[in-house]
């Protein structure tokens, strides 16, 4: 099918450079042009017409002189060839309008700029970074040059140039880049995390709040980095931040808070927060976590998980639900006990077979959270889903 298109897109350029070069002819032979051998232009069309973009490049490339609606048809057709996946052959053809002598500098710009998408999709990268370099560096599309050099950077984890990159960038375009280069700074402290070298990931976090103040990610960063090395109240009010900043994180840091909590002997602070999260979000984990720290002292939980379930149903509380109620001694005596658990069973892998995330700008719905999209590539708009929340301690 790529095949067929490519051929029929080929013939209407056949005619429209056979109109061109006609009319160059025609000028040459009033004088005001040189004259383009007929052979030439017949064979061109022909060899267009009949799908040989071989022999099409080299007539197109032995036309003596170029003026800019010639190179518009160069370029339609290099941008053809990459569309369809010959690297090759749309470098052949960028190549050779480069190498031409007489171009405006704006031409040779615009040539270079698909000379850098060239090698941008042949996974070139070096080579395609040194095009955008030149075209940042001569004042041209100096914008996309830059983007496309923090993007090169950042698709190979180089993110200490990623960083210079969107810094050269925000100086370009006068557009903050420090959520951005927040996000870069907590890739490296993933990366120092993975490494067992903590002290490194806190310098990391510490420098992506020093971007970004409101950077969601760097908090829970921080709390997890304060808590590993036991200093659980500031590691509760790193996450106790995160939440302020956005409510939807609720689920990924209401089992952190809790444990911090239990650590500091701070549940009365723990039973404010879960008031609080009531009011600012509309997730129905506050009831399971009030649940769990009622059973913690040896309360029934039941009327509470009811009560949620009654204000804000969910599989969360139902699960949970379900789970008590299986131990009560009345379900237990009319043997229900086994039916509550099966339903309670299948409740749970339902909630782990499904999306756990969601991306605010696509849609993309990941089990997992990925701070930067894989579908849309956006960095911080993937956010946890509220239907289907993780049970604390799940």
């Amino acid at each position: 099918m790529l095949d067929s298109l490519f051929t029929w897109l080929l013939l209407p350029l056949g005619l429209v450079l056979g109109w061109v070069l006609g009319q160059r002819s025609q000028q040459a032979v009033s004088g005001t042009e040189a004259t383009i051998p007929p052979e030439q232009l017949g064979g061109l069309l022909t060899q267009l017409a009949s799908d040989d973009p071989d022999q099409a490049i080299a007539a197109l490339t032995r036309v003596a002189e170029i003026d800019h609606s010639t190179v518009e048809l160069h370029l339609t057709l290099g941008n053809l060839f990459r569309k369809r996946g010959e690297i090759d052959r749309a470098l052949r053809i960028h190549e050779a309008l480069l190498a031409r002598p007489g171009l405006s500098e704006a031409i040779q710009a615009q040539v270079r700029r698909e000379f850098a998408y060239d090698y941008l999709r042949a996974g070139v990268m070096d080579h395609a970074e040194e095009q955008f370099e030149k075209l940042a560096a001569g004042g041209h599309y100096v914008g996309e040059a830059l983007d496309q050099i923090r993007i090169i950077y950042e698709q190979g984890r180089d993110w200490p140039h990623a960083i210079a990159a969107a810094r050269r960038l925000e100086g370009a375009q006068g557009e903050s880049r420090r959520a951005l280069i927040a996000q870069y700074e907590c890739e490296m402290a993933d990366e120092a995390r993975r490494a067992k070298n903590d002290g490194e990931a806190l310098q990391h976090v510490r420098r992506a709040l020093a971007e970004d103040s409101d950077c969601v990610r760097a908090y829970l960063h921080l709390g997890n980095l304060l808590e590993a090395r036991g200093e659980f109240p500031a590691a509760a009010q790193a996450y106790l931040r995160a939440f302020q900043l956005d409510a939807r994180f609720l689920p990924d840091v209401i089992e952190p808070l809790y444990r911090c909590s239990q650590k500091t002997n701070s549940g009365e602070g723990f039973l404010q927060f879960l008031s609080d999260a009531k009011e600012i979000s509309s997730s129905s984990l506050p009831y399971v976590a009030e649940a769990r720290l009622l059973a913690d002292e040896g309360l029934d939980p039941l009327d509470r998980l009811a009560q949620g379930l009654e204000v804000r149903p969910s599989r969360a509380v139902l699960a949970q639900f379900l789970e008590v109620l299986e131990k009560q001694p009345g379900v237990i005596a009319a043997g229900l006990d086994k039916p509550a658990a099966s339903l309670r069973l299948a409740l749970r892998r339902l909630m782990e077979s499904s999306p756990k995330y969601q991306c605010n700008n696509c849609g993309f719905s990941p089990r997992q959270q990925f701070w930067q999209c894989p579908s849309c590539k956006r960095w911080g708009s993937i956010t946890p889903i509220d239907e289907a929340m993780r049970l604390p301690g799940a």
